[in-house]
């Protein structure tokens, strides 16, 4: 298969999750931009945070049209992710990749454990005091994705459903409007360091689009309970296979750029 099919089913992929589980970018397009459609590693985290943007917009505005938006996590979860994830990039920088991983996975694991158990006596603790939570929850996945480089929905979901008490749909949606500023950061960076594949996004992007908004408006038309229960999963398989994870081995571009697609 010629690479443009596979950026177009490669996005359709990464909206539709997205779109249904917050789930996107780093979590799902890297790993398919690099064994499937064949880019360093390098490219791939460039190229993915960069689409990202599509994955966001369109989710965003696909929950938020069904009220299932918190736009004050925009300011307060957003702005605080941006400033800490470049910072957190550069000072992990050096660290073993795969311990990285395992360590992300446990964090993920506990998130999907946190949605299971969402009725317990300590959810919504935080709903006294919103503002700083949600500020405590931008820098600490402003941390998780500048050392991880994944994106943030499998962190800020699970925090805004147990801190805040919100319904699943409204968490997810949340999550993707509050990356918007963390993305343009990342993609500002990545430009500079011409890490980012342009030609492979126009591809992607529609692909994205179109998937994004069929997992929204499915996850939006959705019994909470099912949702949270089916993200709790991919969670649960997600920090497994970060756990598990090994190695990656894609870290030198040996291609001349502007190959995709």
């Amino acid at each position: 298969m010629k690479r443009a099919p596979r950026l177009l089913v490669s996005g359709l992929i990464t909206g539709f999750g997205g779109g249904l589980a917050s789930l996107g970018g780093g979590t799902l397009l890297i790993p398919l931009l690099t064994e499937w459609v064949g880019m360093s590693q390098l490219e791939a985290r460039g190229t993915a945070m960069a689409a990202a943007f599509f994955t966001a917009i369109t989710g965003a505005l696909t929950y938020g049209l069904h009220g299932s938006v918190n736009w004050d996590t925009v300011l307060w979860t957003g702005i605080p992710a941006m400033i800490c994830a470049p910072i957190a990039a550069r000072l992990s920088a050096g660290w073993p990749q795969l311990s990285l991983r395992r360590f992300f996975g446990v964090i993920v694991l506990l998130g999907a454990a946190a949605l299971i158990f969402k009725h317990s006596a300590h959810a919504g603790f935080a709903s006294a005091w919103p503002v700083p939570w949600l500020i405590l929850v931008g820098i600490v996945a402003g941390i998780i994705a500048g050392v991880v480089g994944i994106s943030g929905g499998p962190v800020l979901a699970p925090l805004f459903v147990m801190g805040m008490n919100m319904p699943q749909q409204l968490a997810q949606g949340s999550s993707l409007v509050s990356r918007l500023p963390a993305i343009a950061s990342g993609v500002a960076e990545d430009w500079r360091e011409g890490t980012v594949r342009w030609r492979a996004l126009p591809w992607l992007a529609i692909g994205i689009i179109i998937g994004t908004v069929i997992g929204g408006l499915l996850a939006v038309h959705m019994p909470e309970k099912m949702l949270r229960w089916i993200f709790a999963a991919l969670l649960f398989l997600l920090g497994l296979h970060e756990i598990a994870g090994r190695p990656l081995h894609h870290d030198v571009d040996h291609r001349p750029h502007g190959t995709y697609p």
